[in-house]
């Protein structure tokens, strides 16, 4: 696959960050990259920075000056427009779905297309195709509370990609579900990589890991 400057997504260099006020660092000289139509695990360890760097990733918490770079910009330089535009080219998939209780899961899914003021039309037109892309019509109109974990996973993965992403981030997005759910939500993402979605994974789970890599190439980064 070409990896020309023009294909690079996020970029990290030297990414270097204290644990807290001990000597520890969570990140020392951490260099990543992270191209367009790639599938990429990082693999991490208990208390390394995960939860971390999820949270600069998705502009939770600020970066460090000049360390995380989107398409050859500093991060750390954005300005309130400029983040806004970059989270609506990210499509977020957690272990705890953090669907809205008040809402109904169709409603849910569109939600994140009602705050970026896209007409009635091709909201529709959208959760259309995710409907029927991830089979949700035994689900759409019920409440958040009455669905089990694995559609709840579900559901969040049909509204992070409602809004045709630039790249998806899942971060321990199996972390409540048992095995036969974990390869459901594996084929999810091996699905949506085939049809050219960008794939960022963040994981313990060495079966999920190998379990993927059975399907298609990845780029394997641990910490």
């Amino acid at each position: 696959m070409d990896k020309q400057t023009h294909n690079l997504l996020i970029n990290v260099d030297n990414l270097t960050r204290g644990f807290g006020d001990t000597p520890e660092l969570l990140f020392d000289r951490f260099k990543f990259s992270l191209y367009k139509w790639d599938f990429t695990v990082l693999m991490w360890r208990s208390g390394k920075g995960k939860t971390t760097f999820s949270k600069f990733l998705t502009w939770k918490l600020k970066a460090p000056r000049k360390s995380i770079y989107y398409k050859m910009s500093d991060l750390a330089s954005f300005s309130d427009k400029e983040i806004q535009a970059y989270r609506r080219e990210l499509g977020l998939i957690f272990q705890d779905s953090k669907l809205l209780k008040s809402l109904s899961v169709r409603d849910n899914i569109i939600y994140p297309l009602k705050i970026y003021w896209i007409g009635e039309a091709t909201i529709e037109a959208k959760y259309a195709r995710v409907r029927r892309e991830l089979d949700l019509v035994n689900i759409e109109d019920r409440e958040i509370a009455r669905l089990s974990w694995w559609e709840r996973q579900l559901a969040n993965m049909a509204r992070a990609i409602i809004h045709d992403p630039e790249f998806i981030i899942a971060d321990e997005p199996t972390g409540n579900l048992d095995w036969e759910n974990t390869q459901k939500v594996a084929d999810i993402l091996i699905k949506f990589h085939r049809e050219w979605k960008t794939i960022l994974l963040l994981t313990h789970d060495i079966h999920l890991l190998n379990y993927i890599k059975n399907s298609v190439n990845i780029n394997l980064f641990k910490l």
